[in-house]
């Protein structure tokens, strides 16, 4: 058994780190982070591409840059980090949180309060059910952007990329710059899944084709990948027949999407919404465990990681004030709603208690003059234009505390104007 913590962290990517500065910042003592991992940062580890920080630090950092700095301002706060420390179960009825490390051996630790932030993990091939064998050749983009930028393995020459997630598009890019050939982007849907920027710095600075309403619908070859074949898709993502085509190939890259990584929150019992994956959770970032809060990607998952070390030390800073008391455990819970054209959003209720920031995905795009909105009991009570909304893209929603006094629903959406 350990000591005293008055806060404890899972997961030390960029909103663990952020959630243990912030948990100290508000006056927690004892502020510990834990990571199964040998080193910290997370995925940003492996994100030795250029694009991070220009909101948070002003400049256009890499991951590992990005990361640093969070970990230096930790470790200058007092947090203490334990990796190589595997999180085995949440007991859900007295929080205790059961580690397993080789020098530690196993632990059983007994924080005031917990914060959540694991992350979100790739989905699989087996998610999609796409006909063929099972031969090499075969990843999901994360995994290959570590064999390349972290263990120094190309995992293939020639290379289909199916889906158009950020790390997708990203790693499209990376495997020219190795040189390897990308034969193409192939996304079942009639949009972008990734941000524009990277369909236009990955994609259109290196001539990689890339189709919309296409998928890949068969894989060939037994021990090692050598090809797929690809076809178009109709309005129900079907395949068309007479459209298919073979692509000669020995690496299939999937960007097909990412799920937050909630097991653990699961085993401590947090009510996990249908439609994020995520714990639900109000704009305290607590979650219906009153000692249990969330924060980034493991909630909702986003495009920006400076949104996901924002709601870091969010996260950490209440969890703090809930360790030293000045949280109550029930709070005011003023449920959020989506319009017709939110597909997901977080958070899902409000206190009141604070001005918060809900942030939303669209639908389907809207590639003209458009309004994000909220109502209270069917009073407007924020709008701003925008120039477009795409599905790829993270909107927010500014609440004003004071307007939300006494209401009993708040209703977001996006709509032409």
């Amino acid at each position: 058994m350990s000591g005293k913590i008055d806060v404890l962290i899972i997961g030390a990517g960029p909103a663990g780190v952020a959630a243990g500065i912030g948990a100290r910042r508000e006056g927690a003592e004892n502020v510990v982070v834990l990571e199964r991992d040998w080193d910290l940062g997370g995925i940003l580890q492996q994100c030795i591409h250029p694009g991070f920080g220009l909101r948070t630090f002003k400049e256009e950092l890499t991951g590992p840059e990005y990361m640093h700095r969070f970990i230096k301002q930790a470790h200058e706060e007092g947090v203490e980090f334990r990796t190589n420390t595997m999180v085995f179960q949440i007991d859900r009825d007295t929080n205790t949180v059961w580690t397993m490390n080789k020098e530690r051996g196993i632990e059983a630790l007994n924080p005031s309060s917990i914060v959540l932030t694991m992350g979100c993990r790739e989905r699989p091939l087996g998610a999609i059910r796409i006909p063929g064998g099972r031969p090499s050749g075969i990843y999901t983009a994360g995994t290959a952007q570590r064999f390349v930028n972290m263990e120094g393995y190309m995992p293939g020459k020639r290379a289909v990329i199916l889906g158009s997630g950020d790390i997708g598009l990203i790693m499209a890019r990376r495997m020219i710059w190795e040189g390897a050939t990308v034969e193409g982007v192939y996304e079942v849907m009639s949009w972008p899944g990734g941000l524009r920027r990277n369909i236009a710095q990955c994609l259109d600075d290196y001539g990689i084709p890339f189709h919309l309403r296409t998928t890949v619908t068969k894989i060939h070859g037994q021990d090692r990948l050598e090809g797929v074949t690809v076809a178009e898709v109709d309005d129900k993502m079907t395949p068309i027949p007479g459209t298919e085509r073979y692509v000669e190939c020995d690496t299939l890259l999937l960007a097909i999407g990412l799920i937050p990584e909630n097991e653990l929150s699961r085993m401590a019992g947090v009510d996990i919404h249908p439609v994020t994956g995520g714990p639900v959770v109000n704009d305290l970032l607590q979650t219906t465990n009153p000692a249990i809060f969330a924060a980034g990607n493991v909630v909702i998952v986003y495009d920006l990681v400076d949104n996901v070390s924002d709601e870091g030390l969010i996260a950490g800073a209440n969890a703090a004030k809930f360790a030293l008391g000045k949280i109550p455990s029930t709070a005011k819970r003023i449920p959020v709603k989506g319009g017709e054209n939110v597909r997901l959003y977080s958070p899902q209720f409000v206190t009141g208690k604070t001005d918060s920031i809900i942030f939303m995905r669209v639908t389907h795009p809207i590639e003209k003059a458009c309004k994000v909105f909220a109502t209270a009991d069917g009073e407007e009570i924020y709008s701003q234009r925008l120039r477009y909304a795409r599905p790829g893209e993270m909107n927010e929603v500014k609440i004003k505390a004071d307007k939300v006094q006494n209401v009993n629903s708040i209703t977001i959406d996006i709509q032409p104007v």
